[in-house]
């Protein structure tokens, strides 16, 4: 359902707006247990909603009524290939899907804090038809107290965890490239981008470095380009742009906000969060549509990590207005949302207005409210 962010991006906007030591502890285990699924359920953890497409061969099932997630696979005639043994059933991606269980174990201490007991989280790999072929000995961390990295086959790799580091590993499991790394995106246009002493760069499969380490912050490629930022993501004066597949700028960051690459379009923001407008660039920097939409996404829980469009699909790009009689949508609230399709040269296709989110949410995804 969600268009994400890359993992880099989701995991900094996770660390800005939870604070890990606003996580409620519950006082038994038996709450423990409930806890964790319903975060599991909000996170998008369980099986209805793993990333990664499904194949015509195995479908995921969770098990209902039961104090923990507990989920398997069948087959398209309901027969269970795979026993509802684990916690969370990824989606198939590239013929191979995550699987993963919840075990309790040390987790080492917050920003230098002392180390403390909690739930981990360990993955491992199943084949289409349900093989266990990389066992479920992989860490996937918690990130921020939440968030949990699972990871899904991207290019015939995976980033791998282990003692703090990220690494990857192919599809029989073989860590190709060691465990080095602060962090570690999915693989695209055969480069991966990672992290090391606080700085990003950019690696091929070989783990050879091919752009160099020397951004504050870089994230995934997507059609040839990457988006940097001037600074720490984030930071009031950041300002992002793209560089190409050697780390060369090839549009010079000038932008408060920037999606991803999709269909050679890219959707750019000035302005700050409350009032900044949106357009649209192409691959050379050139404004196709100038910025003056409230919203290039779908926003459903406020400062959500987890955003729902952003991109073109089939020459199309829906974008936002926030109504408001007041002087600030953001501050005030706003009384309606106009939504505008535009196609590839910003003309307006189509427009409707809503109520709020979670109507238009409705209407694009009514099967989440049956």
């Amino acid at each position: 359902m969600f268009i994400k962010y890359s993992d880099i991006y989701r995991l900094y906007f996770i660390d800005i707006f939870v604070d890990y030591r606003e996580r409620v502890y519950p006082t038994n285990e038996i709450e423990m247990k409930k806890n964790n699924r319903k975060v599991a359920m909000i996170l998008g953890l369980c099986t209805v909603f793993g990333t990664g497409s499904a194949t015509a061969g195995l479908q995921a099932f969770e098990l209902e009524n039961t104090e923990q997630p507990q989920c398997g696979y069948k087959d398209d005639r309901g027969k269970v290939i795979v026993p509802a043994k684990y916690y969370s059933c990824g989606g198939f991606s590239e013929g191979m899907a995550r699987v993963a269980i919840m075990k309790m174990g040390m987790v080492k201490g917050y920003d230098g804090g002392e180390d403390y007991e909690d739930y981990l989280y360990w993955q491992g790999y199943i084949n289409e038809a349900g093989k266990l072929v990389i066992p479920v000995e992989h860490q996937a961390p918690m990130t921020g107290g939440y968030y949990i990295d699972f990871r899904d086959f991207q290019e015939g790799m995976v980033a791998a965890y282990k003692d703090g580091k990220y690494g990857y590993m192919n599809k029989v499991g073989k860590m190709t490239v060691p465990y080095l790394y602060q962090s570690a995106g999915d693989f695209n246009d055969g480069l991966a981008v990672v992290s090391k002493n606080d700085k990003f760069g950019a690696i091929d499969k070989t783990g050879k470095t091919v752009v160099p380490f020397k951004f504050n912050w870089l994230d995934d490629y997507s059609e040839g380009l990457a988006r940097y930022n001037t600074s720490t993501l984030g930071d009031e004066d950041s300002k992002t742009g793209f560089v190409d597949t050697s780390g060369k700028t090839v549009i010079a960051a000038k932008w408060d906000e920037a999606m991803e690459f999709s269909e050679g379009l890219s959707a750019v923001k000035i302005g700050d969060y409350r009032s900044g407008k949106w357009g649209v660039i192409d691959k050379t920097g050139k404004v196709i549509v100038s910025p003056k939409y409230d919203m290039a996404y779908m926003e459903l829980m406020g400062d959500a990590v987890d955003v729902d469009g952003g991109r073109y699909e089939n020459g199309k790009l829906d974008v936002y207005n926030l109504n408001t009689k007041s002087a600030n949508a953001y501050d005030n609230g706003y009384d309606s949302i106009t939504r505008y399709t535009l196609d590839r040269q910003g003309k307006v296709l189509s427009k409707k207005t809503y109520m709020d989110w979670n109507e238009i949410d409705q209407e694009r995804y009514p099967q989440n409210d049956q």
